[in-house]
């Protein structure tokens, strides 16, 4: 009789050893005997009974056609480089070769030539597409720059330019840009006998005489862009009349005698050899 207890008790312990103790996020879920892995929401498993070992291994895995990976989204790093030095912009995909296109896609392109009327796009030697503006159907006629990358998206035809015609301007059928407002940038330059405007530091540059200077020369460092315009403010000071001369790259009609405590404007436009002054106005 007494034998019969300690067998059932030996039966006891091992049926309890069995038990699996299951926690998620240090919760306990279950005590069961058996664990279940069950797939669900692309999730899937793989067990190995290894007896070697005394253990089951299970690894885990997912489903591609539940769960997208980088490849099946992007196909691609996104980043399109074009070196062609032409408007037939060509490109190779850095992480690896795009197979086709798919409506919906899209890339940051960057080219060496702008695109001054029309243009087109070979990615991974797949085949030529047209790029457009954003409305699928105007050539980009200067809205794509050379060194200014650009967001572009696959309407399932062309590619289309995310991101307008040049910066936020739009263009007529003319070619001409129109925009709500576009102000210039100030540059001041500090007054002495000899002065260099920099051309590419803004279009309007100011100028502050001092009182113990005397006259002074002022130089352009470079002769513009042709259709370039550039403004020039001369505030005198209130200890004595300066007069500047006008030097390199700037075509004028004179010297601009300066007032006591007065300033003139000057105005000139480029075509591309030199800067012709417009006009002038004194003593305001």
């Amino acid at each position: 009789m007494r034998l019969k207890y300690i067998l059932l008790s030996l039966w006891l312990i091992a049926a309890h050893a069995q038990n699996i103790n299951v926690q998620v996020g240090g919760r306990t879920v279950g005590a069961e005997s058996t664990l279940n892995l069950v797939p669900g929401n692309g999730i899937m498993h793989v067990c190995v009974d290894d007896k070697s070992q005394h253990r089951v291994d299970c690894s885990p895995s997912f489903n591609s056609a539940v769960v997208p990976t980088h490849e099946t989204i992007h196909a691609n790093e996104n980043y399109c480089l074009s070196t062609t030095g032409t408007t037939g912009y060509t490109c190779r995909l850095p992480n690896s070769a795009l197979t086709s296109y798919r409506a919906g896609m899209t890339v940051v392109l960057n080219v060496d030539a702008d695109c001054a009327t029309a243009c087109s796009l070979n990615i991974d030697n797949i085949k030529p597409v047209n790029i457009k503006k954003a409305d699928g159907s105007t050539d980009p006629g200067g809205a794509l720059t050379a060194g200014q990358p650009q967001w572009i998206f696959y309407d399932g035809t062309v590619f289309r330019l995310m991101g307008g015609a040049g910066g936020g301007t739009v263009a007529d059928q003319r070619g001409d840009v129109r925009a709500r407002r576009v102000i210039a940038s100030m540059d001041n330059l500090p007054y002495q006998a000899s002065m260099t405007l920099d051309t590419t530091a803004g279009d309007l540059h100011k100028i502050r005489t001092t009182p113990n200077a005397g006259n002074a020369t002022l130089n352009a460092a470079t002769a513009g862009l042709p259709g370039q315009h550039m403004w020039i403010i001369i505030t005198n000071d209130n200890s004595s009349a300066k007069t500047v001369t006008f030097g390199a790259n700037l075509l004028n009609s004179g010297p601009l005698a300066g007032a006591l405590a007065k300033s003139a404007t000057i105005h000139f436009v480029s075509d591309g050899t030199a800067w012709y002054e417009v006009a002038r106005t004194v003593g305001l």
